[in-house]
């Protein structure tokens, strides 16, 4: 029995983050004959906890420790934790800003993307918090990364930039927002534009050509983007206009028919 209690830890242990789903699969190879769930728990699972080579996180969820970390000091992966919570999700708004490297600050939160069918409580392990974002689609724009030995989802560039423009409060606010922005290499600003306008929705539109042009002038990665690519975007917002941030002493900016906070500029100078 030990040495199937080893085998079996020694293939999860690559994993760093395992379901109960994992370990079941990864037994199937090692325990012989086809063993119910309820065995791999009692046999395997709760022994692998009780001597700390497995660490619970919740219900169905792990982290494997090496023989060399000690419980009360090992801090997980945020990014590969998160992306075991559930089987349909995607890791969006700041949380993909993190792993595209161009987020201004570091979180403590993790965002993860689901249908309100696969939602799941907040909850908290170690120094994290992960916390689930309500959105419709978890497939377009979705991208599979090879991360840790596991497989992560991720908005693709452009969908991060949508998303965190039109739900900035899961960007850390505007100004951790912009910043971020600012050093997220690489998009396809055609590909950014088209999405924007499929979505129909006016607001979206002069909330993501003025913070278009606001990068165009703050960062490198913006700088060659053409004036007549942008314009695409005001097509048709006439109507009444809508605050940037709501709540804040603003003027009128007729070009995106968006009323822009007095202190906008001040404040991305400090942040």
């Amino acid at each position: 029995m030990v040495k199937k209690i080893e085998a079996l830890y020694n293939a999860l242990l690559p994993f760093k983050v395992v379901t109960f789903d994992d370990i079941v699969q990864q037994s199937l190879t090692i325990i012989e004959g086809s063993a119910n769930r309820r065995y791999v728990y009692r046999k395997y699972v709760k022994r692998l906890v009780e001597t700390g080579k497995l660490q619970p996180v919740r219900k169905g969820l792990y982290t494997v420790l090496s023989p060399l970390e000690k419980k009360e000091e090992y801090e997980p992966d945020k990014l590969l934790l998160a992306s075991k919570i559930r089987r349909e999700y995607y890791l969006g708004f700041h949380t993909a800003l993190e792993y595209y490297g161009c987020a201004y600050s570091a979180f403590n939160e993790a965002y993860v993307c689901v249908q309100p069918k696969n939602r799941f409580d907040t909850f908290s392990y170690k120094r994290f918090n992960f916390k689930p974002v309500f959105v419709k689609d978890t497939t377009s724009q979705v991208i599979e990364k090879t991360y840790q030995n596991n497989t992560l989802k991720v908005s693709s560039k452009e969908r991060t930039f949508i998303e965190c423009v039109d739900r900035p409060q899961y960007a850390g606010g505007w100004e951790e927002c912009v910043k971020s922005l600012e050093n997220l290499s690489g998009i396809n600003i055609q590909q950014l534009i088209n999405l924007t306008l499929k979505q129909g929705r006016k607001g979206l539109q002069s909330r993501i050509g003025y913070v278009l042009e606001l990068l165009k002038n703050r960062s490198p990665f913006y700088e060659h983007i053409n004036d007549s690519t942008i314009s695409e975007l005001k097509t048709g917002i006439k109507g009444q206009p809508q605050y940037l941030v709501r709540g804040k002493k603003s003027s009128l900016n007729r070009q995106w028919n968006l009323y822009i906070p007095d202190d906008i500029e001040e404040e991305l100078k400090v942040i």
